[in-house]
């Protein structure tokens, strides 16, 4: 057994100090702080143990271009993406007229969906953390006028993310609150960039290069949507839980989903999972939800008792609600007339239209090329008869993408979305025989943001004019879950919020959430190093309130 794991029966007879649930950006850096100062932590991951050297993971390529013949069955298309550190949950989508379901691009394994990512981990903006008055309409939204912590509270332990992350590159010039953080300078922009960050700078824009969390080791490709198989992606796996597995004395149990929580009225008292061994009932001092904002909010909603019969610490019927998943288009441009563009190539950031003719929208960032972000493998690599349909027909299909929808440099636009009570993940059905969860939610765009989007992508393609552009409108879509955020927020009201400013319950005294579904507001940019930053200050505040004298 690899160094840190432990087996499940064993796992059982330890009273933990603390539980995580999860080993993504926050449930892996707090656990990693947290054993680092001494307490016994365990690690509970519903995906495999894919830890770099971990023997039959799937590294440097996604499962579909990796194994080519995963398509033949539903058993090794599943099993591919196991391998890949990806999930193999189902979505239940019942927003429209018809439910629809699909397989969400998130991470399962060791790092959770850090372990995919694109690696930016930039600060938010200090105007983020009083969202509410930055859009001149927000409706039946319940964005807050204010969140419960400031930038000024969070900004020390952005500085501890980011040394602990390796983070690299250049501040944002649109933000004087980075400007002091100090960062090491990253490579300078590729000759696929440098033309497009040339244009930009000379309409008087502010291009910069993103803060990545890359070592830029010898050959880096800047891998995201796969695991790295050069060490020098940094995330919540690599920099959390394996220094907390070998150097600190943390244990890790895989292949483990939690099912539920018993708890009375005030505290958890069990942590009730299935395993290849069997059921397993695990006990912790403190349990802290780090699962993603899709199942820790489920994974409460299903823990229903007499004490909570709306799910655990729902007194607010908060949780699952103010679902939030950035609107997410790309628009790729062709900088130079004929180019070829095929590497990753994620550098570029751009706010000149974070804050724009007083209203809020999003970030733009160069994320690599068509070829790289969505090979037509994507499409066909997996079963059912769509694909098989695009299978018989790629011989064909093949050179017209590759004229019409590759070639060019992709730019993500990435817009803030609000909060409403009825976008929401709904309590679901238990895993069934195959050990795969099925969850529902549903997520309409609202006309707020239906209206911000179209002015958004506007002004951006006004900007692009020069150029070949190609939109692809994905922010419609409900399967771009790239920053799934917000089901369980934190807040100082307990009848509008789930967490305290601490991330703990309002109503259960040894249970906190640090993945990003505590978030009260979207904002417009990458979660994940808010995400890390807050985990860390959470894990100081749980040594002094739960382990105190």
């Amino acid at each position: 057994m690899p160094d840190g794991e432990v087996a499940a029966r064993e796992a059982e007879r330890v009273v933990w100090d603390v539980i995580v649930v999860g080993t993504g950006m926050g449930g892996g850096t707090l656990g990693y702080a947290l054993a680092r100062s001494g307490r016994r932590v365990l690690f509970v991951e519903k995906g495999r143990s894919t830890l770099p050297g971990t023997p039959g993971t799937i590294r440097a390529a996604m499962p579909e271009l990796a194994e080519p013949g995963a398509y033949r069955s539903a058993d090794a298309y599943f099993e591919a993406l196991a391998r890949g550190g990806r999930s193999t949950d189902e979505i239940e989508d019942i927003s429209g007229r018809f439910a629809k379901r699909f397989v969400p691009f998130i991470g399962a394994g060791v790092g959770g969906s850090s372990a995919l990512y694109g690696m930016v981990c930039e600060r938010f903006f200090a105007a983020d953390f009083t969202p509410r008055q930055h859009f001149a309409d927000p409706g039946q939204s319940t964005v807050p006028q204010a969140w419960p912590i400031t930038y000024d509270e969070l900004a020390p332990w952005y500085a501890r993310a980011e040394k602990l992350m390796g983070v690299r590159g250049q501040p944002d010039p649109l933000r004087p609150e980075t400007a002091a953080s100090g960062l090491p300078a990253a490579p300078p922009f590729s000759p696929d960039n440098q033309p497009l960050v040339d244009y930009l700078t000379g309409r008087g824009l502010h291009p910069y290069h993103l803060p990545m969390a890359c070592d830029y080791t010898k050959g880096c490709g800047t891998c995201q949507a796969f695991l790295c198989d050069k060490a020098c992606k940094n995330d919540g796996g690599r920099n959390g839980v394996q220094p907390a597995l070998t150097e600190y004395g943390a244990g890790l149990l895989a292949e483990c989903r939690v099912l539920h929580l018993e708890a009375d009225r005030t505290h958890v008292q069990k942590v009730i999972c299935a395993h290849p061994d069997g059921t397993v009932a695990l006990q912790g001092k403190v349990v802290v939800l780090a699962a993603g904002a899709l199942a820790t909010p489920l994974l409460l909603l299903n823990s229903t008792s007499g004490d909570w019969p709306n799910g655990l610490a729902n007194g607010s019927d908060y949780v699952g609600r103010n679902l939030m998943r950035h609107l997410l288009d790309w628009i790729e441009v062709w900088p130079e007339s004929g180019c070829r563009i095929t590497a990753e190539n994620k550098e570029i950031g751009l706010n000149d239209f974070y804050f724009w003719e007083g209203q809020k929208f999003g970030t733009v960032q160069s994320a690599g090329s068509m070829a790289s972000l969505a090979p037509m493998e994507m499409l066909t690599n997996h079963p059912g008869l769509l694909p098989r349909a695009l299978r018989l027909a790629s011989p064909a299909a093949r050179p017209i993408y590759q004229r019409f929808f590759s070639g060019g440099l992709v730019l993500a636009a990435i817009m803030e979305d609000l909060p409403y009570l009825d976008n929401r993940v709904l309590p679901s059905l238990r895993p069934g025989t195959d050990g795969r969860q099925r969850l529902r939610l549903q997520y309409r765009v609202h006309p707020n943001e239906a209206a911000r989007r179209k002015i958004f992508l506007r002004q951006l393609n006004d900007v692009l004019k020069p150029y070949r552009t190609l939109t692809l409108r994905t922010g419609e879509s409900n399967t771009t879950l790239g920053h799934v955020c917000g089901t369980v927020r934190f807040g100082t009201d307990p009848k509008t919020s789930v967490l305290n400013s601490h991330n703990r319950a309002h109503e259960v005294h040894n249970l906190y959430a640090v993945d990003a579904s505590f978030f009260p507001s979207s904002t417009g940019l990458n979660p994940s190093l808010t995400v890390a930053a807050n985990a860390l200050r959470v894990a100081e505040h749980i040594n002094g309130e739960q382990f105190a004298g």
